[in-house]
């Protein structure tokens, strides 16, 4: 009894810890007043819903937004109807469930209806386990699963990833939990239905989680359980329809949709179908097309979802990779090979269909849509859950996570600095994602164009080790500090020739193509050249992307080793690539 008092009364400080850190925060100012893309994109509808109890997109909306974040809706998305009008082209499944935080707490409410959802899944995880398991395992494993991720650190974010997390952890409690009240279960459907309207592709998971009721012959739950579900889903799509007067759920990605980095509709006195003219074209539509797929990249996928070193989940969720391998060594029921089965189902969806981007884009820190999956991992073998060794999780996660945690909302906004840092940095760099990594969210790194005569190339630094690229086509690292970048070739590279220039004295450099590793000692002012044969590439959408590292011992500043020289920069190795393809 003594145990369970002092459980409440750390979920009763917890909360309150909670509501004050969120009714404290001013999040423009942390945010400097500005946010981009998703984050625009969903406060769009939030603040629509709450005020207009709609999704349409219209000049007060602009408005409101500026009064909060001045350079307004940065890399939102707007579709046009079927009634001429303009409606935010995102799932308000999310901003449904926040609009009424916002409407009571302003901006603040973001913050608090975040704090919650992350407070009510570590509840709910611990009542769970509660029922089969001693309290100190359950608390404790409770707090190890939610709080040794990547999860904590966005709370900062106003983006449907943590209510994806939290929509899909409260429909397995609901579906697993014995309740003294039967009809709880059913509640689980309204969860499930949220989240496969907030990301269809979490269809695949859920409905291997209801084939469980089938295989237990439990034929009025599935009924019902489904029944419900369909309703729920067919009222959302109904409310969409009845907004935009399209019976279609591609609102949210097909059709006429464009996102804007400015020149926003309705932000001046033009007609707004210019300025929605100007947007860029985001559609769903003719994805079929531009979908790429081979056997090599279904492989490389696989492996970097757990190992890359932006996106594997053994860095950034290392408590799923420690449940599936504890899972193996334990007793199992048989649901818990089902909810292995929704597992796999939903890595193969979103590794298949997004090849190029199965984590969420340039600004994710992690795989921001693994969220979506996580869950799963918690109610995988549950029942029997082996706890010996459950805080091997925590200490993984401050080996690779402390410096995350310690200034959580800069990498949150910044984030392609925790791939960056070591010892992160040690793994893999993916390659069939190069075009959306977050190392692209800094401009002077994304698909750098140069030139070897009348051929062209591109590069895609993946740290900040280098110097703007000059006249010439050549770059310089920066000090001692190894460069790294992948080139994305257009055609199969039979040669590479590299020339290297120091100013330094007896400069030791060392070039890697691939798994291929050449060093060279370079006097000062004299070019070297050294060559690589029968480097293998991976093809990804008819691009051969090649892993490529340049480091030196010395550097050199020619504003203090040279009167003459007003160069402050530390110049490490002087870089030129030229290439020779191999025949088509």
């Amino acid at each position: 009894m003594e145990k369970e008092k002092r459980t409440i009364s750390f979920f009763i400080l917890f909360l309150l810890f909670i509501i004050f850190f969120a009714l404290a925060t001013e999040l423009p100012k942390r945010q400097n007043w500005g946010f981009f893309s998703d984050e625009s994109g969903y406060f769009s509808i939030i603040q629509s819903l709450a005020h207009d109890f709609d999704i349409k997109y219209e000049r007060k909306d602009l408005q409101r937004i500026k009064e909060i974040f001045p350079p307004g809706p940065v890399g939102f998305f707007l579709k046009k109807g079927a009634d001429g009008q303009y409606y935010y082209a995102k799932s308000f499944a999310y901003p449904l469930m926040a609009a009424p935080f916002f409407r009571i707490f302003s901006i603040r409410g973001l913050l608090l209806f975040n704090g919650l959802m992350i407070f009510l899944s570590i509840l709910m995880a611990y009542l769970l386990l509660r029922q089969y398991h001693p309290h100190p395992n359950s608390l404790g494993f409770s707090l190890v699963f939610i709080l040794a991720s990547i999860t904590p650190i966005y709370i900062w974010w106003m983006t449907a990833d943590l209510f994806n997390f939290f929509v899909m952890f409260a429909g397995l409690f609901f579906f697993f939990y014995n309740f003294k009240k039967p009809w709880l279960f059913y509640l689980s459907a309204v969860f499930f239905t949220l989240s496969v309207f907030s990301k269809p592709w979490n269809a695949a998971a859920i409905g291997v989680i209801f084939l469980i009721l089938l295989s237990k012959k439990q034929w009025k739950k599935f009924i019902l359980l489904s029944l419900i579900s369909l309703i729920l889903f067919s009222g959302f799509v109904l409310f969409l329809s009845l907004q935009t007067g399209e019976f279609s759920y591609t609102l949210f990605q097909g059709g006429e949709r464009r996102t804007f980095i400015s020149g926003f509709p309705y932000e001046t006195d033009e007609p707004a179908e210019k300025a929605f003219a100007r947007g860029t074209n985001m559609s769903f539509d003719g994805y079929w097309q531009r979908f790429y797929l081979s056997p090599r990249v279904i492989i490389s996928n696989l492996f970097y979802y757990f190992f890359g070193r932006f996106t594997g989940i053994f860095i950034y969720f290392f408590p799923a990779c420690f449940l599936l391998i504890v899972f193996f060594f334990q007793r199992k029921v048989p649901e818990d090979w089902f909810v292995l089965g929704a597992i796999a189902a939903a890595v193969l969806t979103y590794t298949l269909l997004a090849p190029d981007n199965y984590f969420g884009g340039s600004g994710a820190v992690g795989n921001r849509y693994f969220f979506n999956i996580f869950p799963l991992f918690f109610f995988l073998g549950f029942k029997h859950r082996v706890f010996k060794f459950y805080l091997v999780p925590a200490a993984v996660a401050l080996i690779f996570l402390s410096g995350v945690y310690i200034d959580s909302h800069y990498h949150s906004t910044f984030s392609r600095y925790a791939g960056m840092s070591f010892p992160i940095r040690l793994f893999p760099p993916e390659k069939t994602q190069y075009l959306s990594l977050p190392t692209n969210e800094n401009p002077r790194a994304f698909g750098k164009l140069l030139h070897d005569g009348e051929k062209t190339f591109q590069i895609y630094f993946l740290n900040d080790n280098y110097h703007t690229i000059e006249k010439g086509d050549y770059f310089w690292t920066k000090a001692d500090k190894q460069t790294e970048f992948f080139l994305a070739a257009p055609q199969k590279v039979k040669t590479f020739r590299v020339r290297l220039r120091s100013e330094a004295q007896h400069n030791k450099v060392c070039v890697q193509v691939e798994h291929r590793r050449k060093q060279a000692i370079l006097e000062p002012k004299k070019s070297y050249i050294t060559q690589f044969k029968k480097i293998n590439g991976l093809k990804m959408k008819g691009k051969y992307i090649y892993h490529i590292k340049i480091k030196s011992d010395r550097f050199w500043v020619g504003y203090s080793d040279d009167s003459k020289s007003i160069d402050k920069r530390p110049l490490g190795i002087m870089v030129q690539i030229g290439l020779d393809y191999a025949e088509k």
